[in-house]
């Protein structure tokens, strides 16, 4: 018999996991039980012998957020503390959440207090769900989501996003994304 404890963590927390997470195989409690404890992946596992869905292209998630930023929003931009991927300007408010690996599936949160600031912004406000590795991103303004959470009935404080880039299909939503998708070219490698 098993005990189990909820935790919360917060965006960088959660944006870590994803990055250490096997596509479609770690939950949370397997990436930390991997890095935290030392327990090694199970070798006869068939999700372990299946071909890897992440390349080593990673980019620079800064370099990327910081070209995103300039080339669809301009510039002026500051970091809005407490948050490390959250920045305003005199006119908008940005908040990106990353998922830097070549993946078949796109997995995101935004937790309760960066959501709560978005939609309380009196300024324009958007949220960018990145893929850096793959240079692309989800660029969706605050009112076109809450016009879509009302209508899914989406009652919980945080936003999941689980999004098929072959469909750009926001699973939770059952919202098509094809018109707020951005492509960057001419991003530096390297993390």
């Amino acid at each position: 018999m098993s005990n189990h404890t909820s935790i919360q963590v917060d965006a960088d927390v959660f944006a870590f996991l994803q990055k250490h997470a096997r596509p479609f195989v770690d939950t949370p409690n397997d990436v930390l039980r991997r890095l935290l404890l030392g327990v090694p992946e199970d070798p006869t596992s068939p999700e372990v012998r299946m071909p890897a869905l992440v390349s080593r292209s990673e980019v620079s998630v800064d370099g990327f957020v910081n070209e995103l930023l300039r080339q669809k929003f301009g510039a002026g931009f500051r970091r809005r503390m407490p948050y490390r991927m959250m920045f305003e300007s005199t006119d908008a408010l940005v908040y990106f959440q990353n998922f830097n690996k070549e993946s078949d599936h796109l997995w995101y949160r935004i937790t309760e207090n960066p959501w709560r600031e978005l939609q309380a912004s009196t300024t324009s406000a958007w949220i960018c769900l990145s893929n850096p590795a793959e240079r692309f991103a989800y660029v969706l303004p605050i009112a076109e989501i809450q016009r879509h959470v009302e209508r899914a009935r989406w009652a919980r404080p945080y936003l999941e996003v689980n999004i098929d880039p072959a469909t750009s299909r926001w699973t939770e939503l059952d919202w098509h994304l094809d018109e707020f998708f951005e492509r960057l070219q001419g991003v530096s490698g390297g993390k």
